[in-house]
């Protein structure tokens, strides 16, 4: 068997290298040629590719060739660097022109001819088939929408919040806020519904922690912590509204108070030194309201909400969940929150998720 024969039969062999069919052709006269090996693999739509690898054959001149003609059953994906004209990389370089095909389930196989020439005249061709991937190709089922979600939460003087949102409406995520000490609650909110509790602390001993979960992952721990600066404000709720008075210790330092209603216009805001007070009115208007405090001092600051009713409103249903009673944790402070009417506070889910997103706004100031 003469060289020429040893080296087509070789070429043969290396390109089948599990893809059946590929082949190579090339006469004695024209041993010139080029190297041509096609990769199969399946595509997620039920179809397959092919990415051809071509190269210069193993000469032993040094004569470089080039591509003169490509001809083939399909397009060739963009950015191919098969292309008429196209150097031919030296065999043993390592590198190889490199291109891609796709073709769908019904296509058996895939065939490519390169011809070429090389500067010392001489010219040839390979041909190269290759079928569709063993066991043909399915198909993949699309992919299960996952859940996008926010939650968090954190503490005031009197409790922890928690909240949490949905925002896939193909994919709603279960929350359960788990307070250390009463009941877990567990929700599944709507897109733009939304899911927020608040759990009293009973004892500033015992602390309180609040753990969330989505679905059975447990992804955040709020805990409470007992802020001096709660005792810097007082409140009092009546059937007229609420009465806030703030106050800075006589051993305090300078302290800038922030009160703000979704009543008013805009924020009341406070600057008080050590020893001073003031009183703030928030007077009924006719419907219930949600207030905000914020504390600041030159090394701390803390913020809260208060709810109020009308006295003469009826309880609502809170969505099967009732809500605790509040009450303010046993922490020595002066702080006292006085409540008209106990019932009143013991706020409707459904009221809380309406006004989630003007408390959060609020916070921000």
């Amino acid at each position: 068997m003469n060289r020429t024969l040893k080296r087509v039969l070789g070429l043969s062999g290396s390109v089948v290298l599990g893809l059946a069919g590929a082949v190579a052709f090339a006469s004695g006269a024209q041993a010139h040629h080029p190297e041509i090996q096609g990769i199969t693999e399946c595509t997620p739509d039920g179809g397959w590719t092919v990415v051809w690898q071509v190269k210069d054959w193993d000469s032993d001149n040094g004569s470089a060739g080039k591509i003169t003609e490509i001809l083939t059953d399909g397009e060739f994906n963009e950015g191919t660097e098969i292309v008429v004209g196209a150097s031919l990389p030296a065999f043993d370089s390592g590198d190889y022109l490199e291109g891609s095909q796709n073709f769908s389930a019904d296509v058996d196989l895939a065939s490519i001819t390169i011809k070429g020439e090389w500067d010392n005249g001489a010219k040839g061709e390979t041909s190269s088939t290759v079928s569709a991937p063993e066991g043909g190709c399915t198909e993949e089922p699309p992919a299960e929408p996952e859940p996008e979600y926010e939650f968090g939460g954190g503490s005031d003087c009197v409790g922890v919040y928690v909240w949490a949102d949905n925002y896939n409406p193909d994919a709603l995520a279960e929350f359960t806020f788990a307070p250390s000490n009463g009941d877990a609650v567990t929700y599944t909110p709507e897109v733009d519904e939304g899911f927020y509790e608040y759990f009293y602390v009973d004892s500033a001993e015992e602390g309180l922690t609040v753990d969330i979960f989505v679905g059975e992952e447990l992804v955040d721990t709020i805990e409470w912590y007992d802020n001096e600066l709660c005792s810097y404000i007082a409140v009092e709720s009546d059937c007229d509204g609420l009465t806030i008075t703030l106050t800075v210790p006589a051993d305090g330092e300078e302290t800038y108070f922030e009160v703000y209603a979704d009543t008013m216009e805009e924020p009341l805001g406070y600057t008080l030194a050590a020893g001073e007070s003031e009183v703030v009115e928030i007077p009924a208007a006719g419907e219930e309201f949600w207030a905000w405090y914020y504390i600041e001092t030159p090394k701390d600051a803390t913020g809260g909400e208060l709810y109020w009713a009308p006295c003469d409103e009826e309880t609502p249903s809170p969505s099967g969940t009732p809500s605790a009673q509040p009450q303010l944790p046993t922490t020595g402070s002066s702080m006292t929150i006085m409540i008209g009417s106990a019932a009143a506070l013991i706020v409707a889910a459904a009221a809380i998720f309406l006004i989630m997103r003007r408390r959060r706004a609020a916070q921000d100031w």
